[in-house]
C-alpha cells in the first residue's frame, strides 16, 4: 500500500516521503531487546550486537557466542547468557499477552478467540502487531472462528 502511495505521490510531483523502519521491537509497548540486560550481558560476553539487530538475530547472536563460551569451557557465563536470553522473551511474551487482551478488549473482539489464540501458542508479538495495525479497526467485533481464519496462520496458529 506504500508502494502505491509513493508511487501516486511521485507521479503527481510531490515529495516522496518514506515509510517508517521497524525497529527491534515489533510492536509498540514492548521492552527493546537492544535495551535489556540480555543484550548488555551478550556486549559484555564479547558478542557483537549492531544498532539495529532484529530479534531473531539478537537470538541467533545468543546462541553462537553461548556456544562459543560453552566450548571455551566457561559454562557458567553460557548458562547464564542462555538464562538472560530466556528471561527477556519470557517476560516481552507475558507483556504482549497483557497488551493482546487490552486490544482484544478495546476492539470489542470474544475473549474465547483470545483464549483459543492462547491456548495454541500464538506468537504475542506478532498478534499484538496485527491488532494495531491500521486493519485492525477492521476486525471490530468480529467473531471467534472468523478472527481465527484472519488472523491465525500470520501469528502460527493454523486449521490442523
Amino acid at each position: 500500500m506504500d508502494h502505491l502511495r509513493n508511487a501516486l505521490q511521485g507521479a503527481l510531483g510531490q515529495p516522496v516521503t518514506p515509510a517508517p523502519a521497524a525497529s527491534a521491537a515489533e510492536a509498540p509497548g514492548l521492552p527493546d531487546p537492544l535495551k535489556s540486560d540480555w543484550v548488555a550481558l551478550m556486549r559484555q560476553l564479547g558478542a557483537e550486537v549492531p544498532k539495529d539487530a532484529t530479534m531473531g538475530q539478537l537470538t541467533t547472536r545468543s546462541d553462537t557466542r553461548a556456544k562459543a563460551l560453552a566450548d571455551a569451557g566457561r559454562g557458567r557465563d553460557a548458562a547464564a547468557l542462555k538464562k538472560a536470553r530466556e528471561e527477556f522473551v519470557r517476560d516481552r511474551d507475558k507483556r504482549a499477552w497483557a497488551l493482546v487482551k487490552d486490544r482484544f478488549a478495546a476492539l470489542e473482539l470474544p475473549e474465547k478467540a483470545y483464549r483459543s489464540f492462547k491456548q495454541e501458542d500464538a506468537d504475542p508479538v506478532k498478534l499484538l502487531a496485527k491488532l494495531t495495525s491500521k486493519r485492525a479497526e477492521e476486525l471490530r467485533g468480529m467473531g471467534a472462528a472468523r478472527l481465527r481464519d484472519e488472523l491465525g496462520p500470520a501469528v502460527g496458529v493454523g486449521k490442523k
